[in-house]
């Protein structure tokens, strides 16, 4: 795993600036994932993880993570098994060094990854049904219910239709690139001016999409896993998306969350919708579908269920999603979250987890059970942070006064401002 996505679609040596700085973004927060791979993976396995986790002050930090994994009971890979690669040029590297394994990427089938797969055909149906174009173009004619969409170029952005769309729908409107997780190609524009800056240092021929903007007071955003094989769909896990401040930072998990019998019906649709255009394998393949589900008190005349994209790939949601049952706590309220930690206060954020950290045993409102940690210090803001990663069982208001009791307002800055609704 070393962020694939925007390989996909274009070519790395060939970035615009901006695509550039995603890119590099979602490399370090792929380092997390790499993290948790550890506790993922089976024993006998090998885990491939950036040399950064070489150096100190990471070496040691990657150690105590792998102790609190043992700790919770985790059956992790053992550190002699793991493989060290750059970050530039990870994948040549991993296919360079000699394993007594097969070597698997699970993050998703893409350009970067392709000295392991070396399968062409992968490779498209990864580029298709990971293309939000793709997908507007396509889903609806498989009765995929999907918001409003205009697909156009940036040459288009000026033109009448392009202004009539504008005109139908409240601003504002979604607009959507391709490439890169994360939300990073994705933004609300108002008008044709924002979006024409917006894609300012692309090419003309470059595809955009115009989508309906969903009201949040009538719709919760939600997303959930489905397992794709020759034989088999179903769902695997659901969750509730959660911001802080208008940002995605994790998931609502556990007992609060669930998919109704009708709902769980239009999304194994999808699931057949995928199957449909090559996306199966026997052992089974794992999808993500990001959908909207109307609010009982909005109007009735709205449609029920709305899918806004698909991830034909891991997501970030099956790490926590795996954690949870392994640790088994889904009949638990569960959040997962993504947040920051200045570096000089990383050591007192590992000495929390290990105060707090999950045993099936404990008698306590709520425990933390982390999942990885970014060793890039990364400046937010004129203030370097590193990006951590944790799963928070039970009473998440108890949890957010002890950390701030104990580790102040500096560390997991968005923790205060995750909003349950519980």
């Amino acid at each position: 795993m070393a962020g694939d996505d925007c390989s996909l679609h274009f070519d790395l040596e060939q970035l615009t600036p901006k695509q550039a700085e995603d890119h590099l973004s979602n490399q370090v927060l792929t380092a997390m994932l790499q993290v948790a791979l550890l506790y993922i993976a089976k024993a006998e396995d090998e885990v491939c993880l950036y040399d950064t986790f070489l150096s100190s002050p990471w070496s040691a930090a990657l150690h105590d993570y792998h102790e609190l994994f043992t700790a919770m009971g985790l059956m992790s890979v053992p550190l002699q098994q793991v493989q060290y690669h750059p970050v530039k040029g990870f994948y040549d590297s991993v296919a360079a060094t000699a394993s007594t394994c097969d070597v698997e990427t699970l993050y998703m089938v893409s350009g970067s990854n392709l000295p392991l797969h070396g399968d062409p055909k992968a490779l498209q149906i990864s580029r298709n049904l990971n293309s939000k174009i793709h997908f507007a173009q396509h889903a609806p004619a498989f009765g995929v219910p999907v918001p409003d969409t205009l697909v156009c170029t940036k040459a288009d952005l000026s033109t009448s239709q392009v202004n009539h769309f504008f005109a139908k729908h409240p601003a504002p409107l979604m607009l959507k690139t391709l490439g890169l997780a994360g939300a990073r190609n994705v933004t609300t524009v108002s008008n044709m001016q924002e979006a024409n800056e917006y894609v300012a240092e692309y090419a003309a021929d470059m595809e955009v999409i115009l989508q309906q903007r969903l009201n949040t007071s009538d719709y919760t955003e939600m997303t959930v896993d489905l397992f794709v094989s020759d034989r088999d769909i179903r769902v695997t896990n659901v969750r509730q998306i959660l911001f802080a401040d208008g940002l995605w930072v994790g998931n609502l998990m556990g007992n609060a969350v669930s998919v109704s019998s009708e709902h769980e019906q239009t999304l194994l649709n999808v699931g057949e919708y995928v199957r449909q255009h090559g996306f199966q394998h026997p052992l089974g393949l794992n999808l993500g579908i990001d959908y909207f589900v109307r609010n009982p008190n909005a109007d009735s005349r709205l449609p029920e269920l709305i899918v806004t994209e698909i991830n034909a790939r891991w997501t970030g949601g099956l790490f926590p999603a795996e954690l949870v049952r392994r640790l088994d706590v889904e009949d638990q309220a569960v959040v997962a979250f993504i947040d920051m930690c200045p570096p000089q206060e990383f050591e007192n954020y590992r000495r929390f987890l290990r105060q707090h950290l999950y045993q099936n045993n404990a008698d306590q409102s709520f425990a933390v059970a982390p999942m990885g940690f970014a060793p890039f210090p990364t400046d937010i803001d004129g203030t370097d942070y590193l990006f951590v990663w944790q799963v928070v069982i039970g009473d998440f208001e108890a949890f957010k006064q002890a950390k701030r009791a104990e580790l102040g307002d500096s560390v997991l800055i968005s923790a205060p401002n995750i909003s349950t609704g519980l």
